[in-house]
């Protein structure tokens, strides 16, 4: 649930409220004591994250009523399905999916295997109309901050692994804090992501000092850090973080290892349940297009993301970083990822679906096309300008350079374009 317009909370049970957004309702987590009903409040990918005043609330939905609607009839429309081009054996498909029947692995594989044109229009449409059924026209948009770029890991495919000579950084803490509450109150972010590579410079202290800054903005705090303990992961969600960022890269354990040198799968994958133990909402997922990896790695991928139960799926295609030994690999096929996406969206109908910043990057029109075939979430890079080039994981990162008034001013366009409700960063006139 990723609804950022204010909620009217109409039940709690215990730790759950029950909210209503113009008539839908969504579960809610609270973990404070001073909630009653008829309170509005906003709540990110299903955790409460601040009260708001009535009077503010209602001066703010009676603004969202006036275009909710209308995006709700455009996102309904794209996400018809033509019957008369279905193939047999997408009718097939698509009855299993209307049955919220799951999929079997060779069903999974021969719609990874589809290469006709026609039946990847039909495939795409029948994605965005699940996703359209289960979320409605909601569009998550959250924040990221990537706030340090060094890194203990020589992971192949990224472009700050730790023997690549780049120029370094690393945010002091007040300007973490900083820039998180610039996006918080100017732009109206609901959740944001600190995200670093694996830079042991910030101890827990320091990462507990962040994380209680950010969450009294009244923010949904993501925490991407990598390879932490689960004690610095207790430390972090008691000092407020709730969701966490991390994903598993690839299920095949020989290939993990060929890639990630000095870590194992086994310790990625005993994280992620930590991680679930602890309380987090989990975002994760794997790299698209490794070398050595089949479609059948692929299908693994995505039944052992599932496995975790996450609330976010973040896919990244693999695209080439200078001065790595994945330097001079071909980027991957965007079908692949959409395919990738679409087939997600049937494995786990109500979850969210990222369309990462590489995805991007990897073809111009690709944001646009991965909405349509079954995401709903995007991330915008509200790093502070004089750091955003310097986290280059690959080449030519899109939006490095792009003012982030502008890059929120695209991401709004492109959702209200295809009637979606940015509902991270609040509502502007269309």
């Amino acid at each position: 649930m990723c609804y950022a317009i204010p909620a009217k909370i109409i039940a709690i049970n215990g730790m759950t409220a029950t909210v209503d957004y113009f008539g839908e309702e969504r579960k809610v987590l609270i973990d404070v004591d001073d909630l009653k009903i008829n309170d509005y409040i906003y709540a990110q990918g299903g955790v409460f994250v601040r009260k708001i005043p009535q009077d503010e609330a209602l001066e703010i939905l009676k603004t969202w009523k006036e275009v909710f609607f209308e995006l709700k009839k455009t996102d309904a429309a794209l996400a018809k399905i033509d019957q008369d081009k279905l193939s047999p054996n997408a009718l097939a498909v698509l009855q299993k999916i209307n049955l919220r029947k799951s999929l079997t692995k060779p069903e999974m594989l021969a719609l990874l295997e589809l290469n006709d044109p026609q039946e990847l229009k039909v495939l795409y449409e029948i994605a965005n109309n699940v996703r359209q059924r289960e979320h409605g026209n909601s569009s998550c948009v959250h924040g990221i901050i990537e706030f340090s770029n060094y890194c203990s890991n020589n992971c192949y495919y990224c472009g700050i692994r730790k023997e690549r000579e780049i120029p370094r950084y690393r945010m002091q803490i007040d300007e973490i804090i900083a820039a998180a509450k610039h996006a918080s109150e100017n732009y109206g972010f609901k959740a944001l992501v600190l995200q670093s590579g694996e830079d042991f410079w910030y101890d827990d202290e320091k990462l507990v000092q962040i994380v209680k800054a950010v969450r009294k903005l009244g923010v949904l705090v993501f925490v991407s850090l990598g390879l932490r303990t689960k004690e610095t992961y207790k430390k972090l969600y008691a000092a407020g973080a709730r969701a966490a960022l991390l994903r598993f890269e690839t299920s095949n354990a020989e290939l993990f290892a060929k890639i990630r040198p000095g870590t194992t799968l086994e310790d990625r994958v005993q994280l992620i349940k930590d991680l679930k133990e602890i309380g987090y909402v989990i975002a994760t997922g794997f790299i698209i297009g490794l070398p050595g990896e089949t479609n059948q790695d692929i299908i693994n991928n995505i039944l052992l993301a599932r496995y975790f139960a996450p609330d976010m799926y973040s896919f990244g295609p693999l695209i080439q970083a200078s001065d790595t030994p994945f330097a001079t690999l071909p980027s991957v096929a965007k079908d692949l990822v959409l395919k990738t996406i679409a087939i997600t969206r049937f494995v786990d109908s109500n979850s969210n679906i990222l369309v990462t910043t590489a995805l991007e990057t990897l073809d111009a029109n690709a944001k646009r096309e991965a909405l349509l075939a079954g995401a709903n979430s995007l991330m915008i890079n509200i790093t502070p300008k004089d750091y955003r080039h310097l986290y280059q994981i690959y080449n030519n990162k899109v939006n490095a350079n792009l003012e982030i008034e502008n890059a929120i001013d695209d991401s709004v366009k492109l959702l209200y374009a295809l009637g979606r409700a940015p509902t991270d960063i609040g509502v502007k006139n269309c």
